[in-house]
C-alpha cells in the first residue's frame, strides 16, 4: 500500500528516516550478511522512488523529469553494483551505499522539496 503523500517537512523526513537507517545498518554489515542487506536496501529505494514518482504524477509536479532522471541514475548505479556483488565483488556495492548516503540528503533538500511544494499546492487547491 502506498503511503499518503507528505504535506509537511516532518512527514517528508519521517518517510526517509527508514532509508537512512537501512543505509547506516548496511554500511556496518559484515561480509556474510552484506549481500542480502544490500538487496533489501535496493528494493526499499525502488519502492520509495516509485511512491515519489506516483505523487509527482498525481500533482503534476513541475520538474518531475529531472527528479525522475536523478532516481534513474541512482538506481542504475545501485543495480550495476548489485551485478558486481552477485559475482562476488562487494566493493562496488559498499561504495554505492556510501554514495547513496551522501547523495540522499542533497536529493531530499532539492528535488523532494520541489515535490513537497507541489503536493502542498495540490492539497490547497
Amino acid at each position: 500500500m502506498q503511503p499518503l503523500p507528505p504535506t509537511s517537512q516532518d512527514q517528508l523526513d519521517q518517510l526517509h528516516e527508514h532509508l537512512f537507517g537501512m543505509i547506516d545498518a548496511l554500511l556496518a554489515q559484515p561480509a556474510s550478511s552484506f549481500g542480502a542487506a544490500y538487496h533489501r536496501l535496493v528494493a526499499a529505494i525502488e519502492q520509495d522512488f516509485r511512491h515519489e514518482e506516483q505523487w509527482m504524477d498525481s500533482c503534476h509536479c513541475a520538474g518531475a523529469h529531472q527528479h525522475r532522471e536523478q532516481h534513474a541514475r541512482m538506481q542504475a548505479g545501485l543495480h550495476h553494483a548489485a551485478s558486481a556483488l552477485e559475482q562476488g565483488n562487494a566493493a562496488p556495492a559498499r561504495q554505492a551505499a556510501a554514495a547513496l548516503r551522501e547523495w540522499l540528503p542533497f536529493h531530499i533538500a532539492t528535488q523532494d522539496q520541489h515535490l513537497l511544494l507541489a503536493l502542498r499546492r495540490a492539497v490547497a487547491s
